[in-house]
């Protein structure tokens, strides 16, 4: 650990490093000077800005000859929560610059949003209509090409939403919708491919009178992979089914905890290679207790299944547990940590002979926050990652180490 701590060395900036960062500090600065309106919960439109300073010492994720790197990322955005007669409407937009001080092959700029309208024709009748879009560099965890290992892939993932709630009695809920999702990549990822997936959703809900309640969904999901070519030799489909059932409970056990579960049965049919489908139970447990008003504490646990197409599986299993407890030192200052440990299981069989591939991944995170004023904040945090597998080459140890300044107003 003290080795990695020493290469947490905040190296001089590139030139074009250089620039964004006084750029923005710039702005930063004379937004902080100027400002003579402090950011209110109430105001229709708030304005955002921040940057970033994060070194990252095994940017790529290799069990040899790291490579460090430091990462600038600067934002601006704007958001709007505006309440007009029964209708709500948000919006929130941010653009990002991503800028690597060595490896500029990876800068990019992000263009991320989400927008709602919380709709309501009748005291019964109620829903939701939304939108959203974010874009992000895969992470080198998974996607990887050995022999140019810079290769970019930015992933952009959107969602278009509609659901409607009926409840004439503020007990059961009759619950409806549709749901639009894509995925895409900028480079071919097979794995985890691009994708359009179409999905009609209902359900009902039921309202205790404590807070809590249970709902009970179901899922029929329609999916094509758009610039896929149908492939029999590496069993590569351009279409498949989906269809999930699914149960969550939000239970207030008290004034000081809660506890909110999933439980899911997933069933997912390809239309030519059947050695691709999968099925199973999937799920998540997230308990909450906050003792006192300073301190908070998080307990999770979750098993999840997910389309992961190689030579060697068709899908994943990702089993986690952790813990995140957070403690107010004051009124302006907050300490953060976070642990967990995972273990993925690349499973499917595909009719070719294989081990099994395990990985087991570990993380710990520390963190502390500072707000001087109601629009400004501060912090820093330390990261340390790792990851062991039954498969060569694929082993990692990864710390990250970053500042940040924030202003909201």
């Amino acid at each position: 650990m003290r080795n990695s701590l020493n290469k947490l060395k905040f190296i001089d900036f590139s030139k074009s490093s250089r620039l964004t960062a006084c750029l923005f500090l710039l702005i930063f600065a004379t937004l902080l000077t100027s400002l003579t309106a402090h950011a209110d919960s109430a105001d229709p439109i708030n304005f955002i800005a921040g940057i970033s300073r994060q070194h990252d010492d095994n940017l790529f994720r290799l069990p040899s000859s790291e490579q460090s790197d430091n990462i600038t990322m600067a934002y601006a955005g704007v958001r709007l929560d505006k309440q007009y007669s029964m209708q709500r409407f948000k919006a929130d937009f941010t653009l990002t610059a991503y800028r690597y001080q060595k490896y500029d092959v990876l800068d990019f700029d992000a263009k991320d949003y989400k927008g709602a309208w919380l709709w309501r024709l009748t005291p019964y009748l109620s829903g939701t209509l939304s939108a959203d879009r974010k874009e992000q560099l895969t992470t080198f965890e998974d996607y990887r090409n050995f022999s140019v290992v810079t290769v970019q892939n930015i992933r952009t993932t959107e969602t278009q939403h509609f659901e409607a709630d009926f409840s004439p009695h503020g007990v059961w809920h009759l619950l409806g919708g549709v749901t639009r999702s894509t995925q895409n990549n900028s480079e071919t990822f097979n794995a985890e491919d691009s994708f359009t997936m179409n999905s009609a959703d209902l359900g009902v809900k039921y309202d205790f009178r404590s807070g809590s309640s249970i709902t009970l969904m179901g899922h029929e999901r329609r999916g094509t992979y758009e610039d896929r070519k149908l492939n029999s030799a590496a069993l590569f489909d351009t279409r498949f089914d989906e269809s999930e059932a699914e149960a969550k409970l939000s239970w207030l056990i008290s004034g000081k905890s809660q506890l909110n579960a999933r439980a899911a049965y997933v069933s997912r049919d390809h239309d030519n290679f059947s050695q691709r489908d999968y099925s199973g139970v999937a799920g998540r447990v997230d308990y909450r207790w906050t003792p006192t008003g300073k301190l908070s504490l998080t307990l999770s646990a979750s098993s999840d299944l997910s389309s992961y197409q190689t030579d060697y599986s068709s899908y994943t299993r990702n089993n986690t547990l952790s813990i995140s407890p957070a403690y107010a030192v004051s009124d302006k200052v907050t300490l953060r940590a976070a642990a967990s440990i995972s273990e993925r299981s690349f499973l499917g069989d595909v009719g070719l002979p294989s081990n099994e591939r395990v990985d087991t991944s570990k993380s710990l995170s520390l963190g502390v926050d500072w707000q001087p004023l109601r629009s400004v904040s501060v912090g820093a945090s330390l990261a340390r990652t790792s990851r062991d597998s039954n498969y060569t080459g694929l082993d990692f140890t990864d710390t990250m180490a970053g500042i940040n300044a924030n202003l909201f107003f």
